[in-house]
Protein backbone atom coordinates (compact mmCIF):
# COMPACT_ATOMS: atom_id res chain seq x y z
CA UNK A 1 0.00 0.00 0.00
CA UNK A 2 1.61 3.51 -0.86
CA UNK A 3 2.67 5.16 1.89
CA UNK A 4 1.02 8.04 3.69
CA UNK A 5 3.99 10.43 1.89
CA UNK A 6 3.33 9.17 -1.21
CA UNK A 7 2.56 11.67 -4.23
CA UNK A 8 -0.65 11.39 -4.77
CA UNK A 9 -0.87 11.99 -8.34
CA UNK A 10 1.17 9.67 -8.64
CA UNK A 11 -0.55 7.14 -6.49
CA UNK A 12 -3.72 8.08 -8.45
CA UNK A 13 -1.88 7.63 -11.55
CA UNK A 14 -0.36 4.15 -10.88
CA UNK A 15 -3.98 3.27 -9.93
CA UNK A 16 -5.63 4.10 -13.03
CA UNK A 17 -3.20 1.45 -14.91
CA UNK A 18 -4.51 -1.34 -13.01
CA UNK A 19 -6.66 -3.33 -15.39
CA UNK A 20 -5.24 -1.66 -19.05
CA UNK A 21 -4.43 -3.88 -21.40
CA UNK A 22 -1.45 -1.68 -23.09
CA UNK A 23 0.70 -0.75 -20.05
CA UNK A 24 0.00 -3.75 -17.83
CA UNK A 25 3.21 -5.44 -16.64
CA UNK A 26 1.69 -9.11 -16.30
CA UNK A 27 -1.30 -10.99 -16.86
CA UNK A 28 -3.90 -12.70 -14.14
CA UNK A 29 -5.90 -16.13 -14.67
CA UNK A 30 -8.22 -17.27 -12.19
CA UNK A 31 -9.46 -20.96 -12.29
CA UNK A 32 -11.21 -23.13 -10.54
CA UNK A 33 -9.43 -24.86 -7.54
CA UNK A 34 -10.50 -28.34 -7.17
CA UNK A 35 -10.70 -29.80 -4.27
CA UNK A 36 -7.65 -31.72 -2.54
CA UNK A 37 -7.81 -33.37 0.23
CA UNK A 38 -4.61 -34.45 0.12
CA UNK A 39 -1.70 -33.11 -0.20
CA UNK A 40 -0.51 -29.26 0.04
CA UNK A 41 -3.34 -26.73 -0.94
CA UNK A 42 -2.31 -24.36 -4.02
CA UNK A 43 0.18 -21.58 -3.56
CA UNK A 44 -1.84 -17.81 -2.97
CA UNK A 45 -1.49 -15.07 -4.56
CA UNK A 46 0.23 -13.14 -2.17
CA UNK A 47 3.61 -16.04 -2.70
CA UNK A 48 3.59 -15.93 -6.66
CA UNK A 49 4.22 -12.31 -7.15
CA UNK A 50 7.87 -13.44 -7.87
CA UNK A 51 7.27 -16.86 -9.35
CA UNK A 52 6.12 -15.95 -13.19
CA UNK A 53 4.54 -18.34 -15.15
CA UNK A 54 6.09 -17.02 -18.59
CA UNK A 55 3.24 -18.77 -20.90
CA UNK A 56 0.92 -15.69 -21.82
CA UNK A 57 1.32 -13.68 -25.25
CA UNK A 58 4.15 -11.26 -25.21
CA UNK A 59 6.10 -12.93 -22.87
CA UNK A 60 4.28 -11.21 -19.77
CA UNK A 61 4.39 -13.17 -16.71
CA UNK A 62 0.75 -14.52 -15.65
CA UNK A 63 -0.58 -14.80 -11.86
CA UNK A 64 -2.55 -18.12 -11.39
CA UNK A 65 -5.51 -17.20 -8.87
CA UNK A 66 -7.49 -20.15 -7.61
CA UNK A 67 -10.61 -19.89 -6.61
CA UNK A 68 -13.78 -22.05 -4.37
CA UNK A 69 -16.56 -21.16 -7.29
CA UNK A 70 -17.30 -18.37 -10.29
CA UNK A 71 -19.13 -16.36 -7.23
CA UNK A 72 -15.69 -15.25 -6.06
CA UNK A 73 -14.81 -14.17 -8.84
CA UNK A 74 -15.77 -10.62 -8.10
CA UNK A 75 -14.20 -10.20 -4.79
CA UNK A 76 -11.24 -11.80 -5.91
CA UNK A 77 -10.54 -9.34 -8.47
CA UNK A 78 -10.94 -6.17 -6.03
CA UNK A 79 -8.71 -7.86 -3.82
CA UNK A 80 -5.78 -7.88 -6.40
CA UNK A 81 -6.74 -4.41 -7.48
CA UNK A 82 -5.99 -3.16 -3.60
CA UNK A 83 -2.91 -5.29 -4.21
CA UNK A 84 -1.57 -3.07 -6.71
CA UNK A 85 -3.98 0.60 -5.64
CA UNK A 86 -3.44 -0.03 -1.92
CA UNK A 87 -7.97 1.00 -2.24
CA UNK A 88 -10.65 -0.67 -1.59
CA UNK A 89 -13.29 -0.46 -3.97
CA UNK A 90 -16.21 -1.99 -2.90
CA UNK A 91 -19.77 -0.99 -3.91
CA UNK A 92 -21.51 -2.22 -0.45
CA UNK A 93 -20.70 -3.43 2.59
CA UNK A 94 -21.29 -6.95 1.60
CA UNK A 95 -18.81 -6.63 -1.27
CA UNK A 96 -15.96 -5.35 1.18
CA UNK A 97 -17.12 -8.27 3.32
CA UNK A 98 -16.36 -10.43 0.38
CA UNK A 99 -12.97 -8.57 -0.47
CA UNK A 100 -12.10 -9.13 3.49
CA UNK A 101 -12.55 -13.16 2.74
CA UNK A 102 -11.19 -13.19 -0.38
CA UNK A 103 -7.26 -11.24 0.53
CA UNK A 104 -7.60 -13.29 3.60
CA UNK A 105 -8.05 -16.29 1.11
CA UNK A 106 -5.35 -15.45 -1.58
CA UNK A 107 -2.72 -13.50 1.48
CA UNK A 108 -2.61 -10.20 0.52
CA UNK A 109 -0.96 -8.01 3.13
CA UNK A 110 -3.29 -5.34 4.47
CA UNK A 111 -6.67 -6.31 2.32
CA UNK A 112 -8.66 -7.73 5.56
CA UNK A 113 -7.38 -4.37 7.80
CA UNK A 114 -8.14 -2.08 4.84
CA UNK A 115 -11.83 -3.25 4.42
CA UNK A 116 -12.51 -3.15 8.17
CA UNK A 117 -11.43 0.15 7.79
CA UNK A 118 -13.28 1.02 5.04
CA UNK A 119 -16.53 -0.67 7.53
CA UNK A 120 -15.66 0.94 10.18
CA UNK A 121 -15.46 4.52 8.14
CA UNK A 122 -19.43 3.22 6.35
CA UNK A 123 -20.72 2.32 9.99
CA UNK A 124 -19.61 5.41 11.52
CA UNK A 125 -20.88 7.71 8.40
CA UNK A 126 -24.46 6.34 8.50
CA UNK A 127 -27.02 8.82 10.15
CA UNK A 128 -28.34 8.09 13.61
CA UNK A 129 -32.07 7.30 12.15
CA UNK A 130 -34.26 7.58 9.02
CA UNK A 131 -36.90 9.77 10.21
CA UNK A 132 -38.63 9.95 7.10
CA UNK A 133 -41.84 8.17 6.15
CA UNK A 134 -41.57 4.57 5.26
CA UNK A 135 -40.80 3.80 1.49
CA UNK A 136 -39.95 0.87 -0.62
CA UNK A 137 -35.93 0.65 -0.76
CA UNK A 138 -33.32 -1.77 -2.33
CA UNK A 139 -31.07 -3.43 0.30
CA UNK A 140 -28.23 -2.27 -0.94
CA UNK A 141 -30.16 1.63 -0.08
CA UNK A 142 -30.29 0.43 3.85
CA UNK A 143 -27.97 1.80 6.38
CA UNK A 144 -24.54 0.66 6.01
CA UNK A 145 -25.47 -0.79 9.89
CA UNK A 146 -27.75 -2.84 8.94
CA UNK A 147 -26.11 -4.22 5.94
CA UNK A 148 -23.09 -5.27 7.98
CA UNK A 149 -25.44 -6.79 10.76
CA UNK A 150 -27.41 -8.68 7.87
CA UNK A 151 -23.90 -10.28 6.77
CA UNK A 152 -23.27 -12.45 9.41
CA UNK A 153 -22.55 -15.55 7.26
CA UNK A 154 -19.41 -13.53 5.65
CA UNK A 155 -17.91 -12.17 9.47
CA UNK A 156 -14.33 -13.36 9.92
CA UNK A 157 -14.15 -15.48 13.21
CA UNK A 158 -10.54 -14.79 13.99
CA UNK A 159 -9.96 -10.62 12.62
CA UNK A 160 -9.36 -8.58 15.53
CA UNK A 161 -9.56 -5.78 13.64
CA UNK A 162 -12.84 -6.64 12.40
CA UNK A 163 -14.13 -8.01 15.80
CA UNK A 164 -13.60 -4.12 16.77
CA UNK A 165 -15.45 -2.90 13.99
CA UNK A 166 -18.39 -5.42 14.69
CA UNK A 167 -18.17 -4.27 18.69
CA UNK A 168 -18.71 -0.68 17.47
CA UNK A 169 -21.23 -1.56 15.20
CA UNK A 170 -23.31 -3.20 18.09
CA UNK A 171 -22.95 0.14 20.17
CA UNK A 172 -24.42 1.97 17.01
CA UNK A 173 -27.25 -0.20 16.58
CA UNK A 174 -28.75 0.82 19.48
CA UNK A 175 -28.32 4.48 19.08
CA UNK A 176 -29.90 3.67 15.41
CA UNK A 177 -32.71 2.84 16.82
CA UNK A 178 -33.28 5.66 19.37
CA UNK A 179 -35.25 3.90 21.99
CA UNK A 180 -37.72 0.73 22.22
CA UNK A 181 -40.74 3.91 21.76
CA UNK A 182 -39.14 5.26 18.46
CA UNK A 183 -38.66 0.98 16.71
CA UNK A 184 -42.20 0.55 18.49
CA UNK A 185 -43.74 3.47 16.58
CA UNK A 186 -42.21 5.07 14.09
CA UNK A 187 -43.07 2.56 10.73
CA UNK A 188 -39.57 3.49 8.81
CA UNK A 189 -37.51 2.04 12.34
CA UNK A 190 -40.14 -0.97 12.38
CA UNK A 191 -39.33 -1.99 9.08
CA UNK A 192 -36.31 -2.28 9.67
CA UNK A 193 -36.23 -3.65 13.16
CA UNK A 194 -38.29 -6.43 11.34
CA UNK A 195 -35.88 -7.03 8.82
CA UNK A 196 -33.09 -7.59 11.67
CA UNK A 197 -31.23 -11.05 11.84
CA UNK A 198 -31.39 -12.69 15.01
CA UNK A 199 -28.09 -11.80 15.66
CA UNK A 200 -28.57 -8.43 15.38
CA UNK A 201 -31.64 -8.30 17.41
CA UNK A 202 -29.57 -10.02 20.28
CA UNK A 203 -27.04 -7.46 20.59
CA UNK A 204 -30.10 -4.53 20.74
CA UNK A 205 -31.66 -6.72 23.73
CA UNK A 206 -28.55 -7.69 25.54
CA UNK A 207 -27.53 -4.18 25.86
CA UNK A 208 -27.23 -2.33 29.16
CA UNK A 209 -27.47 0.79 27.38
CA UNK A 210 -30.92 0.37 24.93
CA UNK A 211 -33.49 3.20 25.57
CA UNK A 212 -36.41 2.66 27.14
CA UNK A 213 -39.61 3.47 28.90
CA UNK A 214 -39.89 0.22 30.52
CA UNK A 215 -39.15 -3.66 30.11
CA UNK A 216 -42.33 -3.60 29.02
CA UNK A 217 -41.62 -2.11 25.75
CA UNK A 218 -38.44 -4.15 25.29
CA UNK A 219 -41.04 -7.73 25.55
CA UNK A 220 -42.98 -5.93 22.94
CA UNK A 221 -40.30 -5.21 20.47
CA UNK A 222 -39.30 -8.92 20.99
CA UNK A 223 -42.76 -9.70 20.33
CA UNK A 224 -42.97 -7.54 17.17
CA UNK A 225 -39.50 -9.20 15.32
CA UNK A 226 -40.61 -12.51 16.37
CA UNK A 227 -44.04 -12.52 14.64
CA UNK A 228 -42.26 -11.15 11.37
CA UNK A 229 -39.32 -13.84 12.20
CA UNK A 230 -41.07 -16.87 13.95
CA UNK A 231 -40.65 -19.33 10.88
CA UNK A 232 -36.67 -18.41 10.19
CA UNK A 233 -36.27 -19.09 13.61
CA UNK A 234 -35.78 -22.04 16.01
CA UNK A 235 -36.13 -23.14 19.18
CA UNK A 236 -32.82 -22.43 20.18
CA UNK A 237 -32.38 -19.31 18.91
CA UNK A 238 -36.26 -18.34 20.64
CA UNK A 239 -34.75 -19.32 23.79
CA UNK A 240 -31.67 -17.14 23.79
CA UNK A 241 -33.62 -13.52 22.55
CA UNK A 242 -36.26 -14.52 25.36
CA UNK A 243 -33.57 -15.26 27.62
CA UNK A 244 -32.52 -11.65 26.86
CA UNK A 245 -35.68 -10.40 29.00
CA UNK A 246 -35.06 -8.73 32.54
CA UNK A 247 -38.35 -10.41 33.81
CA UNK A 248 -38.05 -8.87 37.44
CA UNK A 249 -38.35 -5.36 35.55
CA UNK A 250 -41.55 -6.11 33.62
CA UNK A 251 -44.73 -4.35 35.24
CA UNK A 252 -47.02 -6.44 37.32
CA UNK A 253 -49.64 -5.54 34.78
CA UNK A 254 -47.54 -6.87 31.88
CA UNK A 255 -46.71 -9.74 34.07
CA UNK A 256 -50.18 -10.72 35.10
CA UNK A 257 -51.89 -9.78 31.13
CA UNK A 258 -49.05 -11.17 29.02
CA UNK A 259 -46.42 -13.01 30.30
CA UNK A 260 -48.45 -15.24 32.26
CA UNK A 261 -50.47 -16.06 29.26
CA UNK A 262 -47.15 -16.30 27.12
CA UNK A 263 -46.06 -19.18 29.37
CA UNK A 264 -49.62 -20.83 29.15
CA UNK A 265 -49.31 -20.62 25.57
CA UNK A 266 -45.91 -22.17 25.95
CA UNK A 267 -47.52 -25.16 28.26
CA UNK A 268 -49.94 -25.81 26.19
CA UNK A 269 -49.16 -25.65 22.57
CA UNK A 270 -45.45 -26.51 22.66
CA UNK A 271 -42.22 -24.82 21.47
CA UNK A 272 -42.51 -25.79 17.88
CA UNK A 273 -45.99 -23.76 17.70
CA UNK A 274 -46.30 -20.29 17.02
CA UNK A 275 -48.02 -19.37 19.89
CA UNK A 276 -45.45 -20.76 22.10
CA UNK A 277 -42.78 -18.60 21.14
CA UNK A 278 -41.79 -17.27 24.55
CA UNK A 279 -40.14 -20.56 26.43
CA UNK A 280 -41.25 -19.99 30.01
CA UNK A 281 -43.00 -22.53 32.10
CA UNK A 282 -46.14 -21.24 34.11
CA UNK A 283 -44.21 -21.99 37.37
CA UNK A 284 -41.69 -20.21 36.57
CA UNK A 285 -44.22 -16.87 35.31
CA UNK A 286 -46.13 -17.52 38.70
CA UNK A 287 -42.70 -16.95 40.47
CA UNK A 288 -42.48 -13.74 38.63
CA UNK A 289 -45.83 -12.52 39.60
CA UNK A 290 -45.25 -13.49 42.87
CA UNK A 291 -41.93 -11.26 43.45
CA UNK A 292 -44.12 -7.84 42.15
CA UNK A 293 -46.57 -8.78 44.63
CA UNK A 294 -44.12 -9.18 47.43
CA UNK A 295 -43.24 -6.26 50.08
CA UNK A 296 -39.37 -4.46 49.62
CA UNK A 297 -37.96 -6.95 52.17
CA UNK A 298 -39.21 -10.28 50.07
CA UNK A 299 -37.79 -8.77 47.15
CA UNK A 300 -34.48 -8.42 48.27
CA UNK A 301 -34.64 -11.71 49.66
CA UNK A 302 -35.32 -13.09 46.67
CA UNK A 303 -32.57 -10.93 44.74
CA UNK A 304 -29.89 -12.24 47.55
CA UNK A 305 -30.47 -15.97 47.28
CA UNK A 306 -31.91 -16.33 49.99
CA UNK A 307 -34.69 -18.53 48.84
CA UNK A 308 -34.47 -22.70 48.75
CA UNK A 309 -33.80 -22.11 44.94
CA UNK A 310 -31.39 -19.21 44.93
CA UNK A 311 -31.66 -16.51 43.06
CA UNK A 312 -33.36 -17.28 39.72
CA UNK A 313 -31.26 -16.44 36.89
CA UNK A 314 -34.03 -13.75 35.61
CA UNK A 315 -33.58 -11.54 39.02
CA UNK A 316 -29.49 -11.05 38.38
CA UNK A 317 -30.36 -8.74 35.68
CA UNK A 318 -31.02 -4.67 36.48
CA UNK A 319 -32.54 -1.97 34.78
CA UNK A 320 -31.46 -1.16 31.99
CA UNK A 321 -29.38 2.02 32.37
CA UNK A 322 -30.58 3.64 29.09
CA UNK A 323 -32.67 6.77 29.28
CA UNK A 324 -35.63 7.03 27.70
CA UNK A 325 -35.84 9.83 25.01
CA UNK A 326 -38.75 9.95 23.91
CA UNK A 327 -40.21 10.90 27.41
CA UNK A 328 -41.89 13.95 26.35
CA UNK A 329 -43.02 13.46 22.82
CA UNK A 330 -45.69 14.56 21.56
CA UNK A 331 -47.63 12.22 19.18
CA UNK A 332 -50.25 14.41 17.11
CA UNK A 333 -53.41 12.73 16.05
CA UNK A 334 -56.27 13.86 13.78
CA UNK A 335 -59.96 12.39 13.04
CA UNK A 336 -60.92 13.50 9.16
CA UNK A 337 -64.47 14.91 8.32
CA UNK A 338 -65.12 11.63 6.39
CA UNK A 339 -64.13 9.05 8.71
CA UNK A 340 -66.54 11.46 11.42
CA UNK A 341 -69.55 11.52 9.13
CA UNK A 342 -69.78 8.05 8.67
CA UNK A 343 -69.94 7.53 12.42
CA UNK A 344 -72.84 9.67 13.16
CA UNK A 345 -74.44 8.68 10.39
CA UNK A 346 -74.23 5.03 11.24
CA UNK A 347 -75.32 6.73 14.82
CA UNK A 348 -78.28 8.33 13.62
CA UNK A 349 -79.23 5.01 11.89
CA UNK A 350 -79.15 3.08 15.09
CA UNK A 351 -81.30 5.62 16.95
CA UNK A 352 -83.74 5.33 14.46
CA UNK A 353 -83.72 1.85 15.38
CA UNK A 354 -83.87 1.97 19.06
CA UNK A 355 -85.69 4.53 20.22
CA UNK A 356 -85.17 5.81 23.91
CA UNK A 357 -81.83 3.68 24.16
CA UNK A 358 -78.59 5.46 24.70
CA UNK A 359 -76.45 5.29 22.84
CA UNK A 360 -72.84 6.03 21.83
CA UNK A 361 -70.01 5.46 19.25
CA UNK A 362 -66.65 5.79 19.47
CA UNK A 363 -65.00 7.52 16.91
CA UNK A 364 -60.57 6.66 17.22
CA UNK A 365 -58.08 8.86 15.68
CA UNK A 366 -55.24 8.52 13.52
CA UNK A 367 -51.59 9.46 14.69
CA UNK A 368 -49.52 11.93 12.65
CA UNK A 369 -47.75 8.34 11.46
CA UNK A 370 -50.52 6.80 10.23
CA UNK A 371 -50.57 4.74 12.95
CA UNK A 372 -53.76 3.54 14.95
CA UNK A 373 -52.10 3.43 18.41
CA UNK A 374 -49.00 4.67 19.91
CA UNK A 375 -47.04 1.89 21.47
CA UNK A 376 -45.84 2.07 25.47
CA UNK A 377 -45.76 0.58 28.66
CA UNK A 378 -46.09 -3.02 26.18
CA UNK A 379 -49.61 -1.85 25.28
CA UNK A 380 -51.30 -0.21 22.23
CA UNK A 381 -52.97 3.07 23.07
CA UNK A 382 -55.79 5.11 21.26
CA UNK A 383 -57.45 8.42 21.38
CA UNK A 384 -60.68 9.77 19.90
CA UNK A 385 -64.34 10.78 20.99
CA UNK A 386 -67.44 9.58 21.65
CA UNK A 387 -70.53 10.89 20.04
CA UNK A 388 -73.39 10.22 22.14
CA UNK A 389 -77.14 10.48 20.44
CA UNK A 390 -78.79 12.94 21.97
CA UNK A 391 -75.91 14.79 24.27
CA UNK A 392 -74.41 18.35 24.12
CA UNK A 393 -71.54 17.68 24.82
CA UNK A 394 -68.90 14.66 23.21
CA UNK A 395 -66.14 13.06 25.34
CA UNK A 396 -62.75 11.91 24.78
CA UNK A 397 -61.14 8.78 25.60
CA UNK A 398 -58.14 6.67 26.03
CA UNK A 399 -58.22 3.16 25.31
CA UNK A 400 -55.61 0.55 26.47
CA UNK A 401 -55.18 -2.49 24.34
CA UNK A 402 -53.33 -5.44 23.82
CA UNK A 403 -50.48 -5.10 21.21
CA UNK A 404 -51.46 -6.97 17.47
CA UNK A 405 -47.87 -8.26 17.80
CA UNK A 406 -48.95 -10.85 20.88
CA UNK A 407 -52.20 -12.14 18.98
CA UNK A 408 -50.62 -14.70 17.14
CA UNK A 409 -52.44 -17.76 16.04
CA UNK A 410 -53.40 -19.88 18.38
CA UNK A 411 -52.49 -17.47 21.43
CA UNK A 412 -54.94 -16.66 24.74
CA UNK A 413 -54.33 -13.20 23.69
CA UNK A 414 -55.71 -13.54 20.34
CA UNK A 415 -59.05 -13.41 21.68
CA UNK A 416 -60.48 -11.15 24.77
CA UNK A 417 -58.00 -10.31 27.18
CA UNK A 418 -59.04 -10.20 30.75
CA UNK A 419 -59.28 -6.65 32.22
CA UNK A 420 -56.37 -5.90 33.52
CA UNK A 421 -55.61 -2.35 34.83
CA UNK A 422 -52.59 -0.33 33.29
CA UNK A 423 -50.66 2.94 33.67
CA UNK A 424 -50.39 5.99 31.19
CA UNK A 425 -48.15 8.30 32.35
CA UNK A 426 -49.25 11.69 29.82
CA UNK A 427 -51.70 14.51 28.79
CA UNK A 428 -54.06 14.85 25.97
CA UNK A 429 -55.50 17.71 24.32
CA UNK A 430 -57.84 18.50 22.06
CA UNK A 431 -57.82 21.41 19.45
CA UNK A 432 -60.65 23.97 18.68
CA UNK A 433 -60.99 27.30 16.36
CA UNK A 434 -61.73 30.22 17.43
CA UNK A 435 -61.76 33.45 15.17
CA UNK A 436 -59.44 31.85 12.75
CA UNK A 437 -57.12 31.09 15.74
CA UNK A 438 -56.56 27.33 17.30
CA UNK A 439 -56.99 26.79 21.35
CA UNK A 440 -57.01 24.03 23.19
CA UNK A 441 -60.92 22.84 24.15
CA UNK A 442 -59.57 19.82 26.12
CA UNK A 443 -56.22 19.95 27.82
CA UNK A 444 -55.88 16.99 30.47
CA UNK A 445 -52.99 15.25 32.45
CA UNK A 446 -53.41 11.70 32.41
CA UNK A 447 -51.87 10.02 35.71
CA UNK A 448 -50.55 6.89 35.94
CA UNK A 449 -52.17 6.49 39.65
CA UNK A 450 -55.46 6.59 37.73
CA UNK A 451 -55.75 3.04 35.82
CA UNK A 452 -57.14 2.72 32.54
CA UNK A 453 -58.11 -1.58 31.95
CA UNK A 454 -56.91 -3.35 29.17
CA UNK A 455 -59.74 -4.13 26.78
CA UNK A 456 -61.71 -0.77 27.83
CA UNK A 457 -61.80 3.28 27.45
CA UNK A 458 -61.48 5.75 29.92
CA UNK A 459 -62.75 8.85 29.54
CA UNK A 460 -61.50 12.33 30.33
CA UNK A 461 -63.32 14.31 32.60
CA UNK A 462 -63.68 17.20 30.20
CA UNK A 463 -65.87 16.62 27.68
CA UNK A 464 -66.34 18.83 23.86
CA UNK A 465 -69.68 21.05 23.91
CA UNK A 466 -71.32 20.67 20.56
CA UNK A 467 -73.23 23.48 18.66
CA UNK A 468 -76.66 23.54 19.75
CA UNK A 469 -77.85 26.99 18.17
CA UNK A 470 -81.35 26.26 16.36
CA UNK A 471 -80.08 26.64 13.25
CA UNK A 472 -77.36 23.87 13.97
CA UNK A 473 -79.52 21.79 15.02
CA UNK A 474 -82.14 22.34 11.76
CA UNK A 475 -79.08 21.88 9.66
CA UNK A 476 -79.51 18.82 7.51
CA UNK A 477 -75.73 18.36 7.44
CA UNK A 478 -74.89 16.02 10.73
CA UNK A 479 -71.43 17.88 11.22
CA UNK A 480 -72.97 21.29 11.74
CA UNK A 481 -72.48 20.68 15.58
CA UNK A 482 -68.80 19.47 15.35
CA UNK A 483 -67.59 22.52 13.13
CA UNK A 484 -65.37 24.55 15.41
CA UNK A 485 -63.41 20.91 15.97
CA UNK A 486 -63.08 20.49 12.24
CA UNK A 487 -60.14 23.20 11.45
CA UNK A 488 -59.40 24.76 7.90
CA UNK A 489 -58.35 21.23 7.30
CA UNK A 490 -61.47 19.52 7.92
CA UNK A 491 -59.73 17.12 10.66
CA UNK A 492 -60.20 17.29 14.28
CA UNK A 493 -56.91 17.36 15.62
CA UNK A 494 -55.14 16.78 19.12
CA UNK A 495 -51.58 15.53 21.02
CA UNK A 496 -50.91 12.74 23.11
CA UNK A 497 -48.01 13.81 25.19
CA UNK A 498 -46.07 10.08 26.88
CA UNK A 499 -43.86 11.25 29.75
CA UNK A 500 -42.04 9.24 32.23
CA UNK A 501 -43.90 9.48 36.11
CA UNK A 502 -40.21 8.74 37.17
CA UNK A 503 -38.97 11.75 35.92
CA UNK A 504 -42.02 13.63 36.54
CA UNK A 505 -41.88 12.60 40.27
CA UNK A 506 -38.68 13.54 40.92
CA UNK A 507 -39.20 17.11 39.02
CA UNK A 508 -41.86 17.65 41.68
CA UNK A 509 -40.18 16.88 44.33
CA UNK A 510 -36.67 18.07 43.95
CA UNK A 511 -37.57 20.35 41.02
CA UNK A 512 -36.57 20.81 37.49
CA UNK A 513 -33.02 21.55 37.68
CA UNK A 514 -32.12 18.80 40.54
CA UNK A 515 -33.80 16.48 38.35
CA UNK A 516 -31.70 17.05 35.12
CA UNK A 517 -28.26 16.50 37.19
CA UNK A 518 -29.70 12.95 38.37
CA UNK A 519 -30.54 11.66 34.98
CA UNK A 520 -27.77 10.10 33.36
CA UNK A 521 -24.85 12.38 31.97
CA UNK A 522 -25.54 11.97 27.65
CA UNK A 523 -28.87 12.28 28.32
CA UNK A 524 -28.89 15.24 30.65
CA UNK A 525 -26.57 17.15 28.00
CA UNK A 526 -29.29 16.15 25.28
CA UNK A 527 -32.12 17.23 26.96
CA UNK A 528 -30.88 19.95 29.68
CA UNK A 529 -32.44 22.79 27.46
CA UNK A 530 -35.66 21.61 26.42
CA UNK A 531 -36.29 19.09 29.50
CA UNK A 532 -35.58 22.07 31.98
CA UNK A 533 -38.93 24.42 30.17
CA UNK A 534 -40.79 21.33 30.13
CA UNK A 535 -40.20 20.30 33.38
CA UNK A 536 -41.07 23.81 34.65
CA UNK A 537 -44.75 23.47 33.25
CA UNK A 538 -45.31 19.99 34.59
CA UNK A 539 -47.78 21.07 37.20
CA UNK A 540 -49.85 23.13 35.33
CA UNK A 541 -51.09 20.56 32.40
CA UNK A 542 -54.77 21.47 33.38
CA UNK A 543 -53.97 25.62 33.83
CA UNK A 544 -55.92 28.28 31.46
CA UNK A 545 -52.73 29.30 29.38
CA UNK A 546 -51.15 26.43 30.30
CA UNK A 547 -49.52 23.80 27.66
CA UNK A 548 -52.36 23.36 26.35
CA UNK A 549 -52.87 26.88 25.19
CA UNK A 550 -52.07 28.14 22.42
CA UNK A 551 -49.40 30.88 20.96
CA UNK A 552 -49.50 31.98 17.80
CA UNK A 553 -52.07 30.12 16.21
CA UNK A 554 -50.56 26.23 17.60
CA UNK A 555 -49.89 24.73 21.19
CA UNK A 556 -47.88 27.26 23.16
CA UNK A 557 -46.09 25.16 26.35
CA UNK A 558 -45.95 21.70 24.57
CA UNK A 559 -45.91 22.69 21.21
CA UNK A 560 -43.05 25.30 22.04
CA UNK A 561 -41.39 21.91 23.71
CA UNK A 562 -41.62 19.23 21.28
CA UNK A 563 -39.96 22.02 18.68
CA UNK A 564 -37.09 22.40 20.45
CA UNK A 565 -36.81 19.02 21.57
CA UNK A 566 -36.57 18.40 17.53
CA UNK A 567 -34.42 21.26 17.25
CA UNK A 568 -32.54 20.10 20.12
CA UNK A 569 -31.97 16.42 18.73
CA UNK A 570 -32.39 16.58 14.90
CA UNK A 571 -35.73 15.31 14.58
CA UNK A 572 -34.17 11.92 15.44
CA UNK A 573 -37.16 11.66 18.17
CA UNK A 574 -40.35 12.45 15.84
CA UNK A 575 -40.44 14.35 12.51
CA UNK A 576 -42.93 17.41 13.06
CA UNK A 577 -45.97 17.21 12.76
CA UNK A 578 -48.17 17.79 10.19
CA UNK A 579 -49.61 21.67 9.60
CA UNK A 580 -53.01 22.35 10.76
Amino acid sequence: MPGSHANAHLVAALADLFGQETKSDCSIQFYLEAPAPDGDPPERFGTQLDRWVESSPGDRPVLRVPLGSEAELPAAHLAIRFAYTGQIHASSVREALEVLRAGDYLAIEGCAAACSQWLADKVQEAPVANVGPPQPQAAASEPPLLQLLACEDLWPSSDARFQAVLSAAKAHLVRHFVSTLAALNRPSLRQQLEALLAAALEALLESNDLATDSEDSVLLMLATWMRANWAHTDAADRKRLCDLIRLAQLSPSVTSCVLLSLAADFESKGPEHEAGWFPIPHSKAALVSCYHACSPELQADMREGRTPIGTPAWLKAGKRAGYNLMWGTEFPWSISRAVLRAALEQLAEAGEAEQGVHLGLKVPAILYNGEPCLMAGGYAWTVGVIAERGKPNASVYLECRAPEAFKVPGSSLAGRTEVFPASFCGHLAVYRWRDGQQEAAVSERIEPHHPVYVGAARRLSQTLPLVDAPAVLAAADPLAAWEPYLGPNGKITGVLTHMDPVMESLAAAVGPERALRAMPAQAAAMLAGPRAARLQVGQAVNAPGGPGAVAGGRGGGRGAFAAAMRAQLGAQLMPPPPGN
